[in-house]
């Protein structure tokens, strides 16, 4: 995944883990044909990669696409 700059400090973001307590990797899961995930190259389970501003504290999450 390329670097990543927070869209209201204009500074490179540090990727993160975002995890939800007994859950591992966070994905988008879709099975649904020709839908908006599906169009957009969004497979069954794509990986989500988060980054975090040093400034502000924003995080962005991001689909792993093609």
């Amino acid at each position: 995944m390329s670097e990543r700059h927070c869209p209201d400090c204009n500074v490179q973001m540090e990727k993160t883990n975002v995890t939800a307590e007994g859950v591992g990797d966070l994905y988008v899961e879709t099975d649904r044909e020709g839908g908006v995930l599906d169009r957009l190259g969004v497979g069954y389970q794509t990986p989500l990669h988060a980054f975090l501003c040093p400034e502000c504290g924003i995080i962005k999450v991001y689909a792993n696409l093609p």
